[in-house]
């Protein structure tokens, strides 16, 4: 099952860019301020997640009255929306007798810090192999129990590409790129593999251990 999460970051993925990721999917999730651009996109969710606290009445109350389903969150709990977006996401899989297979977008704009918790909650659901696509760049979580490698087209020729270890003792191969890795491992958090650059027909990264934070820069 295709879950696209639409999040709710002050600064939003492009209406655009959330019509075209919509048309893969089989789930559409709007989390809380997510249904702004969801409506803007002409995109009805099939479930509306949120505590209220950033979606602005009229918006609100549209999605609960189109969407498929609506999940009310309290304001004061110990996870975000996002994390309740990702476990029903799982639920209605498992309820479809599916995989899931989650595209996240709208999570990274103007909020740092939730960046880098939507990055850990993929990071949880790595043996998914889970994407994160905004409109400045797609992220893959690779590692070997998930998505183990992500092959690039030749139209990628010419675009910046990084590599970031996300687990201790992570190993990674790079083919077609400016500079080639070849079964290196990443320091956990580290810089080695950032800015590199896709030069080659057939350019692949394969993350043989660990998990690796997988970026194309659009």
């Amino acid at each position: 099952m295709k879950a696209l999460i639409i999040d709710g970051s002050p600064e939003p993925s492009s209406s655009e860019l959330v019509a075209l990721l919509a048309l893969d999917a089989d789930y559409v999730v709007a989390v809380d301020r997510g249904a702004i651009v969801c409506r803007s996109a002409g995109v009805v969710p099939d479930l509306f997640c949120g505590d209220d606290d950033s979606a602005d009445a009229d918006t609100a109350a549209w999605a609960r009255a189109h969407a498929g389903s609506t999940m009310r969150l309290p304001v004061e709990k110990d996870a975000t929306d996002l994390a309740f977006a990702l476990d029903r996401a799982a639920e209605e899989a498992r309820r479809r007798g599916e995989v899931l297979d989650v595209c996240l977008t709208c999570a990274t704009g103007g909020r740092p810090d939730h960046m880098l918790g939507a990055l850990g909650l993929l990071l949880a659901i790595k043996e998914t192999g889970p994407m994160l696509v905004e409109d400045g760049f797609e992220l893959a979580i690779l590692s070997p129990e998930g998505c183990d490698s992500w092959e690039f087209a030749e139209g990628e020729i010419g675009r910046t590409f990084s590599a970031v270890a996300l687990e201790p003792g992570t190993v990674v191969s790079e083919e077609g790129m400016r500079w080639r890795l070849d079964g290196a491992e990443l320091p956990l958090l580290g810089d080695r593999g950032v800015s590199n650059r896709i030069v080659g027909e057939h350019a692949k990264v394969t993350c043989h251990e660990g998990a690796l934070a997988a970026f194309l820069i659009k």
